[in-house]
Protein backbone atom coordinates (compact mmCIF):
# COMPACT_ATOMS: atom_id res chain seq x y z
CA UNK A 1 0.00 0.00 0.00
CA UNK A 2 1.26 3.49 -1.11
CA UNK A 3 0.62 6.65 1.20
CA UNK A 4 -1.91 8.97 -1.73
CA UNK A 5 0.65 11.77 -0.63
CA UNK A 6 3.84 10.83 -0.53
CA UNK A 7 4.19 8.36 -2.56
CA UNK A 8 5.92 6.01 0.11
CA UNK A 9 5.35 2.44 0.91
CA UNK A 10 2.73 2.27 4.16
CA UNK A 11 4.33 -0.40 6.54
CA UNK A 12 1.10 -2.22 8.89
CA UNK A 13 1.98 -1.78 12.58
CA UNK A 14 2.46 -5.44 14.11
CA UNK A 15 0.22 -6.22 16.89
CA UNK A 16 1.52 -7.27 20.29
CA UNK A 17 2.79 -10.69 20.65
CA UNK A 18 -0.12 -11.28 23.82
CA UNK A 19 -3.01 -10.49 22.11
CA UNK A 20 -5.13 -13.50 21.38
CA UNK A 21 -5.52 -15.07 18.05
CA UNK A 22 -1.71 -13.09 16.65
CA UNK A 23 0.93 -15.93 15.85
CA UNK A 24 4.93 -14.99 16.47
CA UNK A 25 7.12 -15.53 13.35
CA UNK A 26 9.34 -17.93 14.45
CA UNK A 27 13.38 -16.91 13.75
CA UNK A 28 16.12 -19.51 13.73
CA UNK A 29 19.65 -18.52 15.06
CA UNK A 30 22.22 -17.55 12.44
CA UNK A 31 23.89 -20.93 12.73
CA UNK A 32 20.79 -22.85 11.34
CA UNK A 33 20.82 -20.83 8.20
CA UNK A 34 22.15 -22.20 4.92
CA UNK A 35 26.03 -21.57 4.48
CA UNK A 36 28.06 -22.29 1.09
CA UNK A 37 30.23 -25.43 1.73
CA UNK A 38 33.85 -25.19 1.88
CA UNK A 39 34.79 -26.22 -1.31
CA UNK A 40 32.29 -23.76 -3.41
CA UNK A 41 33.62 -21.24 -1.65
CA UNK A 42 36.84 -20.18 -2.92
CA UNK A 43 35.20 -20.40 -6.58
CA UNK A 44 32.83 -18.02 -4.98
CA UNK A 45 35.24 -15.53 -3.84
CA UNK A 46 37.28 -16.11 -7.65
CA UNK A 47 33.86 -15.23 -9.24
CA UNK A 48 33.38 -12.26 -7.70
CA UNK A 49 36.98 -11.03 -7.94
CA UNK A 50 36.87 -11.42 -12.07
CA UNK A 51 33.61 -9.85 -11.70
CA UNK A 52 34.84 -6.73 -10.10
CA UNK A 53 37.58 -7.03 -12.53
CA UNK A 54 35.33 -6.60 -15.42
CA UNK A 55 33.75 -3.33 -14.31
CA UNK A 56 29.35 -2.74 -14.34
CA UNK A 57 28.54 -3.43 -17.98
CA UNK A 58 28.29 0.35 -19.63
CA UNK A 59 26.48 0.97 -22.97
CA UNK A 60 29.20 3.99 -24.04
CA UNK A 61 26.93 3.87 -27.14
CA UNK A 62 24.12 4.30 -25.63
CA UNK A 63 25.45 7.17 -23.28
CA UNK A 64 26.42 8.85 -26.71
CA UNK A 65 23.37 9.18 -28.23
CA UNK A 66 21.72 10.43 -24.82
CA UNK A 67 23.87 13.01 -24.83
CA UNK A 68 23.62 14.24 -27.99
CA UNK A 69 19.72 14.46 -28.03
CA UNK A 70 20.48 16.40 -24.80
CA UNK A 71 22.70 18.92 -26.73
CA UNK A 72 20.35 18.95 -29.42
CA UNK A 73 17.41 19.91 -26.93
CA UNK A 74 15.70 16.71 -28.68
CA UNK A 75 15.51 14.67 -25.96
CA UNK A 76 12.29 13.72 -24.27
CA UNK A 77 11.12 12.93 -20.93
CA UNK A 78 8.43 10.28 -20.54
CA UNK A 79 6.97 11.37 -17.53
CA UNK A 80 4.15 9.03 -16.99
CA UNK A 81 6.66 6.17 -17.63
CA UNK A 82 8.69 7.27 -14.91
CA UNK A 83 6.06 7.77 -12.48
CA UNK A 84 4.28 4.56 -12.96
CA UNK A 85 7.86 2.99 -12.92
CA UNK A 86 8.41 4.78 -9.44
CA UNK A 87 4.65 3.63 -8.24
CA UNK A 88 5.61 -0.17 -9.45
CA UNK A 89 8.93 0.11 -7.38
CA UNK A 90 7.56 1.16 -4.05
CA UNK A 91 4.63 -1.24 -4.60
CA UNK A 92 6.93 -3.85 -4.63
CA UNK A 93 7.98 -3.33 -1.53
CA UNK A 94 4.85 -4.08 0.38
Amino acid sequence: MVDPVTLWPVRSVSKSVGEPGVKTARTEPASAQPKASATSLPKLVSMAAELAQQGPPVDFARIAQLRQAIAQGSYAVDVDSIAHAMIGFFRAGD
